[in-house]
């Protein structure tokens, strides 16, 4: 989803997908990065640069981030 031009930190990153499982959940598949990242606190002259950006997000988006959850939220497991 994200490609060598999105020059985010990882808890960026992270924030962006949260924000736009949200989003799609609404029904909306296509998200504009500039006012995505604006509302994610990013100053407006930092989050100009990604005015001309739309995601969009298909059906697939949501299960690719449920799965993404359960692997974070799975519990460690140690080979004794």
């Amino acid at each position: 989803m994200f490609d060598d031009t999105f020059d985010f930190s990882e808890e960026l990153r992270v924030k962006i997908l949260r924000l736009m499982y949200v989003i799609h959940e609404q029904g909306i598949h296509d998200v504009h990065m500039g006012g995505l990242l604006r509302i994610l606190g990013m100053p407006g002259k930092q989050a100009k640069k990604w005015d001309d950006r739309v995601l969009s997000v298909d059906e697939n988006f949501a299960k690719y981030i449920e799965e993404f959850q359960m692997l974070r939220d799975a519990p460690v497991q140690t080979i004794h």
